[in-house]
């Protein structure tokens, strides 16, 4: 594939030479140049990247009350996972861990940001900030241990959901999102 031309189906972005290794830490495999893997900016695999500018476009007009809804609730799985990933980022004592904690931070955030294009939402939630001091995240294993948690909760909620969701569309960046969640279970338990 033509790194000048490739272009995520699901997130829309554009990958070229100057983007394609941002956010490698949170991929058990690294994208190259002469080898694009993953979307950098949302994560998903490259049966989702296009040479010809094809994107998953959604109606949101279109869409049920239910599945506005499951997208809305999406929107905030991925914000608040984000969060977490940014404050274990900091927490985090290793700068491996801490590298993989900003890129998961920076792809979740980007989920988010897909859940709320496709549901036609016009304001981005303000969520409770959470103070993740309380809890007992004091190695790198314990969070690593939560962070596992939250992508197994993300997964399971991929794969109840679209089953609810009426839009082919909706399901396939479900699945493909499902799919990313389902490589950082396996980056977080390593």
């Amino acid at each position: 594939m033509d790194m000048e031309q490739i272009k995520c189906m699901v997130c829309g972005m554009n990958i070229n030479e100057k983007n394609f290794y941002i956010n490698n830490s949170a991929f058990l495999e690294k994208n190259t140049g002469d080898k694009i893997i993953y979307c950098p900016f949302c994560g998903v695999s490259e049966i989702y990247l296009s040479n010809d500018g094809q994107t998953y476009t959604v109606d949101s007009s279109l869409l049920d009350e239910n599945t506005l809804k499951i997208i809305d609730h999406a929107v905030k799985l991925e914000i608040f996972n984000g969060d977490f990933y940014k404050k274990a980022s900091e927490m985090a004592r290793s700068n491996e861990v801490k590298e993989i904690f900003s890129a998961l931070s920076k792809i979740e955030m980007f989920h988010a940001k897909i859940h709320f294009r496709i549901g036609g939402f016009n304001n981005f939630p303000k969520l409770t900030e959470i103070d993740y001091d309380k809890y007992k995240y004091d190695t790198d294993k314990a969070l690593l241990e939560a962070a596992e948690i939250r992508e197994k909760h993300a997964v399971s909620y991929y794969d109840k959901y679209k089953h609810e969701v009426k839009d082919k569309t909706v399901v396939n960046i479900f699945n493909a999102l499902s799919e990313v969640e389902k490589e950082h279970i396996l980056l977080t338990s390593k």
